[in-house]
């Protein structure tokens, strides 16, 4: 039996494991299957053992681990090394590889319904690694404009240094929270609203959104947050995370396996997953 790993901490909320194994049985892969690792930070070690191991076929790497994990890695992604984040890693010859399939991931969730970032005013709620994921696929695809909006001001700087360098013609701010009436597109790229702190939200109230804006949540657990709830309420259009999830972890299946990933099996796979996560919150 092979694994591919889902590394994070915590993993109560991810439905990846039921969406990535729809997927390998549909493809009549029945000797791996995809399993959670729950490691905190300071288990790097134990991690890279894990991957090392003959049984290893790959993995995935959420939160906190997108970043650092980057360094113990043989190879990187030309993607990856400009995005400077990791959530997919692949082994090829004995070595392991760090690739990115959020920002494709991202923009998939994007044009399905039509929304093209070209000439758009972006801004991105967050500046870890599924922020600076979708503020690459943006301004690769043409953005006019990304705002930054952290806590952490010296997170955004150390973003839009990266993407000044490789996007200089495009417009960058940081922190500049007045400039969301104005915006086209409007990401929170935190884990803020996440079950079970379903109540909260990265947007400060006194802070407003155009009517016209299309508002991103990459949360996928509820579905619903209460930032695309106020969103929606102010009119705008709202995303929810779970196409995000879907497209990426497809993206990633056919990188580990070197099949068509199943879309529809893993998209059912998901929702019927986090619908039960829904109804049964303790047993997730």
């Amino acid at each position: 039996m092979q694994y591919i790993y889902l590394f994070g901490y915590p993993l109560g909320h991810s439905i990846s494991p039921a969406m990535q194994n729809a997927a390998l049985v549909a493809r009549h892969i029945r000797a791996t299957r995809y399993v959670k690792n729950p490691l905190p930070p300071e288990k790097m070690r134990e991690m890279i053992l894990a991957l090392r191991a003959p049984h290893c076929l790959g993995a995935n790497v959420t939160v906190p681990h997108k970043q650092t994990i980057m360094p113990h890695l043989d190879e990187l992604t030309e993607l990856a090394r400009e995005i400077g984040a990791v959530n997919t890693i692949l082994k090829k010859d004995g070595k392991l590889i760090g690739d990115n399939t959020d920002a494709y991931g991202f923009l998939q969730a994007l044009r399905v319904r039509k929304i093209r970032p070209q000439n758009a005013c972006v801004a991105i709620i967050g500046a870890g690694g599924a922020a600076a994921a979708a503020a690459y696929a943006l301004a690769q695809n043409g953005a006019r404009e990304i705002i930054l909006l952290n806590r952490t001001l010296a997170r955004s700087i150390e973003l839009a240094d990266r993407l000044n360098k490789r996007f200089p013609e495009m417009e960058l701010a940081v922190n500049d929270w007045d400039a969301l009436t104005r915006m086209h597109l409007l990401i929170n790229a935190t884990s803020v609203g996440m079950a079970p702190k379903t109540d909260e939200s990265p947007l400060p109230p006194r802070y407003t959104i155009s009517r016209s804006a299309v508002v991103f949540d990459l949360v996928y657990n509820p579905p619903a947050t209460k930032f695309l709830r106020d969103a929606k309420l102010r009119g705008a259009r709202v995303i929810g995370g779970l196409e995000m999830l879907v497209y990426q972890g497809a993206r990633a299946f056919e990188l580990w396996t070197e099949q068509r990933a199943p879309i529809q099996v893993m998209r059912r796979a998901a929702s019927k997953a986090l619908r039960e996560m829904q109804e049964h919150p303790r047993g997730a």
